[in-house]
């Protein structure tokens, strides 16, 4: 019997992971653009971001995964810089645990809607700036704090199920890109839930699509007689609004498609709001007797917003003999997406060459249009 409960013991110290080397691995991206078009034709030299991941692997299950990103080479008020300061963020810091089937993270997560919020390193999408889609329908980057579980079983199908803090209902209008926390004090009364899942049991196909809801929560505004309304008493405020929750409905569906020398992937995303109203806003520009917004009392509600893109390319390096490890995509865009689906829908086309000398750096160029706006950007980006 002492000598069972010895061997019992000794099991319980003695694993597969005594043998394990802890690791740690440090990668990152960066990316710059210049646009031609920007200021009026006099163009803007950018260099966007700059990115630092940072990992270490306690154990073969056990590990943690952080990332800071740095936008627009300096951070500061606009006070002490003389002009709009950049951007740091810490969009990553979770610990993970993996078995091999199935997973679990906490901490500061990636919401897992679409394809750019999780992969938007700048080899890994042709166009010189992420797709409008991926700013204003999902708004890249989109993280928060939380946690979640995730798998694969059949070994072609991946789930995922996460819960981050809430939405900001007061700051939802046409999109809910000013509406994330990014984990700063989040509440989590209802929780964002995200359901993820994929498919890839096709040679260079994957395709997947997931569902997002929250109850936002929002202020109680009580409209009428409140000076807050209008500027002035010459503009009372007639109306209230009274809601406790501004409800989230985002559905998106997404394919990519790479081989054969082929490029294509389409995302396709609408966001259905509830109770998204707002007080109506005068533009000063359009009052001659007052410099100052005010409200006018009237209520608009936000009811959906809607949006996709579509990108074509193919690689035409091999037929110029080209390394195996270069890549020259020649691709076309179209896209059209609307914040407010009662008002216009935004067109997008762009033709582009990308030059990929290694799978993870990558040199852009693209021209088209946006409405009735020319673009021709360049750019270029790498990770490692």
């Amino acid at each position: 019997m002492k000598k069972l409960l010895l061997i019992t013991l000794m099991t319980c110290f003695i694993s597969a992971d005594e043998f394990f080397e802890p690791t740690t691995s440090i990668g990152g991206y960066g990316e710059m653009h210049y646009d031609m078009e920007a200021n009026d034709g006099d163009g803007k030299l950018d260099f966007h971001r700059f990115i630092i991941y940072y990992k270490h692997q306690f154990t073969p299950e056990w590990s943690m995964m952080s990332e800071i990103e740095v936008e627009h080479n300096m951070v500061g008020s606009s006070d002490a810089l003389g002009y709009k300061g950049g951007y740091l963020a810490m969009e990553q810091a979770h610990l993970n645990y993996w078995t091999g089937t199935w997973g679990f993270r906490g901490g500061v997560l990636l919401v897992p809607a679409g394809i750019i919020n999780e992969y938007h390193e700048p080899p890994t999408f042709m166009s010189v700036e992420r797709p409008e889609y991926a700013k204003y329908i999902i708004p890249t980057t989109w993280f928060d704090n939380g946690f979640a579980f995730y798998g694969t079983f059949m070994d072609d199908f991946n789930w995922n199920v996460t819960f981050t803090g809430d939405l900001d209902g007061d700051d939802i209008s046409n999109g809910i890109r000013s509406a994330r926390e990014k984990g700063h004090y989040s509440k989590a009364s209802s929780w964002t839930k995200t359901i993820q899942g994929s498919w890839t049991g096709m040679t260079g196909l994957k395709v997947g699509g997931s569902m997002t809801m929250n109850d936002a929560p929002a202020s109680h505004v009580e409209m009428s007689g409140d000076m807050n309304c209008g500027v002035t008493m010459d503009q009372p405020c007639n109306d209230e609004i009274n809601r406790e929750v501004v409800g989230v409905n985002l559905t998106e569906f997404n394919a990519t498609y790479s081989a054969n020398n082929f490029y294509a992937r389409m995302e396709y995303g609408m966001i259905n709001y509830t109770d998204n109203l707002h007080q109506v806003m005068v533009d000063p520009d359009d009052e001659e007797d007052t410099g100052d917004e005010y409200y006018t009392g009237e209520i608009y509600e936000y009811e959906s917003s809607s949006g996709y893109y579509f990108d074509l390319g193919y690689d035409i390096a091999p037929l110029i003999g080209c390394s195996d490890e270069t890549n020259l995509y020649l691709w076309t865009r179209m896209s059209s997406y609307n914040r407010d689906d009662n008002a216009d829908a935004r067109d997008i086309k762009l033709f582009g060459v990308t030059y990929k000398p290694t799978n993870n750096i990558s040199f852009k160029f693209e021209t088209g249009t946006a409405d009735d706006d020319d673009v021709m950007r360049v750019g270029l980006g790498y990770m490692f």
